[in-house]
Order: structure tokens, then sequence, then C-alpha cells
């Protein structure tokens, strides 16, 4: 049942709200770590201190982060993992003094973003409780976001 996965997923975007990398670490089985990608990096990690750096220089950018899952499935994948898909609509507003890697002025500082992806989540029971193992984030190719952003704005407009 995907129910349950479902109110994991809203745990994990509380989680991302707080803007707080130990926050959104305490969802992950370290010990077990697959694979992270997200949308905004070129590189997959495959181990869970580079998800960490990653995470934590998003704390000297991200001013808000709001995330909104919508049609959670269950992949029914075999064994004691499942596989999970779901829409992600992210919104991120941009602290005034956010800092890029290099410590120079961000070019989004003071501003706000927003899109949508398809999420593939790997999970693992442990003891009752919910980790994750896996994730990866997948935005759809440039001309159909576009022609959905067209629609969206279209739709605000009526």
């Amino acid at each position: 049942m995907a129910e349950d996965l479902a109110e994991e997923l809203e745990a994990y975007a509380a989680a991302w709200s707080r803007v707080a990398t130990d926050g959104i670490a305490d969802f992950w089985r370290r010990d077990h770590f697959r694979f992270y990608k997200a949308e905004d990096m070129r590189e997959l990690f495959t181990e869970f201190p580079g998800v960490l750096a990653y995470w934590r220089s998003n704390e000297k950018l991200h001013d808000s982060v709001s995330l909104e899952f919508h049609g959670v499935l269950d992949l029914g994948i075999p064994g004691p993992a499942r596989l999970v898909s779901a829409r992600m609509e992210w919104r991120i507003s941009y602290r005034e003094d956010a800092l890029d890697a290099g410590g120079m002025p961000h070019r989004h500082a003071g501003k706000s973003t927003s899109g949508w992806n398809h999420v593939l989540s790997l999970w693992e029971e442990v003891d009752g409780r919910w980790y994750l193992t896996g994730w990866c984030e997948a935005p759809d190719g440039a001309p159909t976001y576009l022609t959905d952003l067209i629609y969206r704005v279209a739709g605000d407009n009526d």
C-alpha cells in the first residue's frame, strides 16, 4: 500500500521545510545508502557524505523549501525494499545573503523558483520505521515541461 509511504513523504517534506540537513538526514538509512540524484546536480551521489555536503551547502542558499507529493505509487518490487514513484512540486525561496559553493553571491539571492519533477524513492523498513536508501528526481523533457508550464500559467489567468 502506498498510503504509509505517502505519509512518510509528507513527513520528509516537513523536514525539508526546516532547511536543516540533520532533520533531512534522519530519514535516511546511511548504512544501506544506494543513490541520490537531485535535479539540479549533474552528479549521481553513491556515497552518503557527498549528499550531506550538498544539503549543507543548501543551508547557505535556501530561506524556505516547500515540497508537495502527488500520485504516490508503490511500484511493487519483490523483496524487503519498496520502490515508490510520486510527482513532486517544489518551491524554493533563496536567502537574501545566499552564497554559492565558491562563497560568491548566488544569482538567485532574494528570489524564488519552483517546478515539478517525478521522483523515484527507495525505502527499507527497520524495526517498524521506513528509511530512504535511494532518491532520483527526474524532470520531464524540455518540450513537455514547457508545454505544462504554458498550460499552468494560462490556467492561472483565466
